[in-house]
């Protein structure tokens, strides 16, 4: 029986400052990237201090306009916090099938 694995997306550590960094290499100020995008400037501050997580669709416009990846898979940050414990095994990385 096929092996079936359940991801689930989450979004990326420090997602805010990926963001800012995007935003001023492309020379765009807090206020002009959310008129780029569709959205209001005050939801651009929240998202880019942290104080609110994007919602699906507004990562994905994000993502999308800044050419950045702000989720990764659940599975990919066990498997990472198993290499930082020193912990990771031949089996966390290789799938049989």
């Amino acid at each position: 029986m096929p092996k079936v694995k359940e991801e689930e997306t989450i979004i990326v550590d420090n997602y805010g400052k990926k963001i800012i960094e995007a935003r001023r290499g492309m020379n765009l100020n807090r206020e002009e990237f959310a008129k780029k995008i569709n959205e209001k400037e005050s939801v651009i501050r929240r998202v880019e201090s942290e104080e609110m997580e994007p919602d699906e669709k507004l990562t994905e416009k994000i993502e999308r306009f800044l050419e950045i990846k702000l989720r990764k898979t659940y599975e990919e940050t066990k498997i990472a916090e198993k290499a930082r414990r020193g912990k990771l095994t031949v089996g966390d990385i290789i799938e049989v099938e």
